[in-house]
Order: structure tokens, then C-alpha cells, then sequence
């Protein structure tokens, strides 16, 4: 779309299309029932996030409106209730401020995913995580900060009582 450049644009200009932004993802888009997943995606989409085929973006979340060119989310990931991403901030020394959520990749409910983060393809990320650097592919992880408690090549203990 025409907005999602901001090349000749004046701070007002900029400020109005923040504000659509803003309406778009996080008032229409994260307030719709989960039932209405593919109408969520549209409307993201129209607000400039790069977003895959299937999954499930879940409600009542924030997207970082004013830099959704740093966002994306691959196909069939599936993001939990109330999950934030955040693609701007002070990071010093840090010129990548990009959060990209590879294919496949499960977020839980209420995790924060702070700029500069990859999600592999096929991580789980556990509920209330706080991702402050990149899950490798497979990996399973949680905590706050989150920390990667399995890879992809570890099993999983059968310890049954």
C-alpha cells in the first residue's frame, strides 16, 4: 500500500498514517473474536506487516504500529492471546530491530518478543516469556528472560511416576 513508505511524507502526513495503523492492527484487528483469524490477517496486512498463510493470531495484543516494516510473521505460526511485539526501542549498538517469526513457530499467552529476534522455524516460545535474543529453529523456550530449556535435538525425558 501507499502508506507503508514514508518517504516524502510530512511528520503530519506520518502522524495520520500512524494513527490508521494503529486502528487497523491493534483496535480492529486485535479486538475482533478469534473466530475471525483471516479477517485479523487482512487487516494487518493492509497496515503493512508481512504476514504467511494459516496459523492463528490471537486476540486482545499489540503489534508495533509505527514500525510494521520490522515485522514478520511466517506461515502457520500460531501467536497466543495477548502476545506484544515490540520493533523499536533503545538497543544500543544494535542496528537490527527486525522481530521475524519463522514458519511454524507457537507463541504463548501474555510472551513479549522484543526488536531484534528471530523465532526459528518450529520454536514454542512458553506463556510470560519475555524473548530478548534469537530462538534457534525446534528450540523449546520460556522464562523471563526466555531461555531455550530444549533444542531441537534433545527428547523430551519419559519420566512417568
Amino acid at each position: 500500500m501507499f502508506w507503508h513508505s514514508r518517504e516524502g511524507m510530512t511528520n503530519k502526513q506520518l502522524y495520520r498514517w500512524q494513527w490508521l495503523r494503529s486502528l487497523l492492527i491493534n483496535v480492529l484487528g486485535m479486538g475482533l473474536p478469534h473466530i475471525n483469524t483471516r479477517l485479523r490477517k487482512f487487516l494487518f496486512r493492509l497496515a503493512g506487516l508481512k504476514v504467511g498463510k494459516g496459523g492463528f493470531i490471537g486476540m486482545h495484543g499489540w503489534i508495533d504500529d509505527f514500525h510494521t516494516y520490522r515485522i514478520t510473521i511466517g506461515d502457520n505460526v500460531t501467536i497466543s492471546f495477548r502476545v506484544t511485539l515490540v520493533a523499536h526501542g533503545p538497543r544500543p549498538g544494535r542496528s537490527n530491530m527486525n522481530i521475524v517469526i519463522e514458519d511454524g513457530a507457537y507463541i504463548g499467552c501474555n510472551a513479549v518478543v522484543l526488536p531484534g529476534v528471530t523465532i526459528g522455524k518450529g520454536a514454542g516460545i512458553g506463556a510470560g516469556s519475555v524473548v530478548t535474543k534469537d530462538i534457534p529453529p525446534g528450540a523449546v523456550a520460556a522464562g523471563v528472560p526466555c531461555r531455550v530449556l530444549r533444542s531441537k535435538d534433545e527428547q523430551p525425558s519419559d519420566e512417568s511416576p
